[in-house]
C-alpha cells in the first residue's frame, strides 16, 4: 500500500509539473502565427501576426484574438527585435506556420530571413511562404479599429497552404512560385496570379501559367483554366513522364474534374497540353528542369547522356491531359 501511494503521488506531481511547463512555454507567451517581411531602401519592416495569451493561443487551429504589431529597423535582426518588443509578452514561434513576403521583397529577403532563423533559432524554416500586394503600413491602417481582417488574413493563408512552398525549399529547389494575397473590402483574398522567385528571376505570373506550374508540380488542391466560357477545374493530378525511342519526352497528366467545372472537350484538353508543354520549355530555357528530364535521360542512357538546361537545348515535349 505505501508503494502504491508513493506511485500515485509521483504521478500527480509529474502531471502538475508537465502542466506548469506547458503553460509557461505557451500560454504565458505571445504566440506568433505569421511573420511579415518587408525590406525597403533604408532598412526593414517586420510585422508579427500574433495571438495574445488570453486568446487560446496554445491551439494550432485557434484564430480568435489575432493581433498585429510591426516595427522598423536598420537591419532585419533589429527590425525583428523591435517588432518583438511591441508584443505584450515574449514571443513564441512554435505556431509560426506562415511567412508573408511584402512588396519590395524577393529572393534575397527570403534567404536573409532563413539565415537569421537558423542563427537566432527563432521562427521556422518549415514556414509556408506566400506573397502579398499590400504593405505593413496599410495593414496597420486597415486594422486600427479592430475587426475580423486579421483573422480573415490568417484563414486565407491557411487556405493557400497546399499551394505554398516552404521556406527551406528556397535552398533545395532554387525557385519558388508563391501564392499572392490582396486586401479586398474588409477581407483578404487569394489572387489567381503567382509570384515566381529565383536567384535570377522575380516576376508576377498571370493566372494560366500559374495554374499550369502548380498542376505539373502537384502544388495545390484545384487548378482552374479558362479555355472556354466556363472554367475547366482539375484536381488530383497524377503525373507520368516517359522517354520515347526518338529521344523526346511524353508527359501525361491524369486528373479529375472538380465541382463547377465545365465538361472538358478534347480541344480543351489539347490546348491545356500545349500550355503545359510551352511552360516546360520556357522554364528549361530559363535554366529550370521542372520535371527532372535530365536525370530521366541519364537513368535511361547512362550518366554521360544527362541533359542540363545550361548546356543542352530543351528536348522535344508532348503533354497530354486525360480526365477520368
Amino acid at each position: 500500500m505505501p508503494n502504491r501511494a508513493l506511485r500515485c503521488l509521483a504521478a500527480v506531481l509529474l502531471g502538475v509539473f508537465c502542466l506548469a511547463f506547458a503553460r509557461s512555454d505557451t500560454a504565458a507567451k505571445s504566440m506568433v502565427r505569421a511573420l511579415l517581411l518587408e525590406p525597403g531602401p533604408s532598412g526593414w519592416t517586420v510585422g508579427l501576426l500574433y495571438q495574445a495569451p488570453e486568446g487560446s493561443a496554445d491551439s494550432a487551429e485557434a484564430s480568435d484574438g489575432i493581433r498585429f504589431a510591426a516595427a522598423q529597423g536598420s537591419s532585419l535582426e533589429r527590425a525583428m527585435q523591435n517588432a518583438e518588443s511591441a508584443l505584450p509578452l515574449d514571443p513564441n514561434y512554435r505556431l509560426c506556420d506562415h511567412l508573408l513576403l511584402m512588396p519590395g521583397g524577393g529572393w534575397d529577403a527570403l534567404r536573409s530571413y532563413e539565415a537569421l532563423v537558423l542563427e537566432r533559432r527563432c521562427g521556422r524554416t518549415s514556414a509556408l511562404v506566400a506573397a502579398c500586394t499590400f504593405t505593413c503600413a496599410r495593414l496597420s491602417e486597415e486594422t486600427e479599429e479592430g475587426g475580423s481582417l486579421l483573422t480573415g488574413l490568417l484563414q486565407t493563408l491557411k487556405q493557400a497552404r497546399k499551394a505554398s512552398p516552404r521556406l527551406y525549399e528556397a535552398g533545395s529547389r532554387g525557385a519558388l512560385l508563391l501564392p499572392v494575397l490582396d486586401l479586398g473590402e474588409g477581407d483578404a483574398v487569394l489572387l489567381p496570379e503567382g509570384l515566381f522567385l529565383s536567384e535570377q528571376e522575380q516576376a508576377l505570373w498571370e493566372a494560366e501559367p500559374t495554374a499550369a506550374y502548380r498542376l505539373l508540380t502537384g502544388r495545390g488542391e484545384s487548378f482552374a483554366f479558362w479555355l472556354g466560357e466556363r472554367p475547366l477545374i482539375l484536381r488530383r493530378p497524377l503525373l507520368s513522364v516517359e522517354r520515347t525511342e526518338e529521344g523526346s519526352f511524353a508527359v501525361r497528366l491524369d486528373c479529375q474534374t472538380g465541382p463547377g467545372s465545365a465538361a472538358p472537350t478534347q480541344e480543351m484538353l489539347d490546348r491545356l497540353g500545349s500550355v503545359c508543354s510551352r511552360l516546360l520549355a520556357e522554364r528549361w530555357a530559363a535554366g529550370q528542369d521542372l520535371l527532372g528530364l535530365g536525370a530521366r535521360q541519364a537513368l535511361a542512357l547512362g550518366p554521360g547522356a544527362a541533359l542540363d538546361p545550361a548546356k543542352n537545348a530543351c528536348p522535344q515535349l508532348r503533354t497530354s491531359v486525360k480526365v477520368y
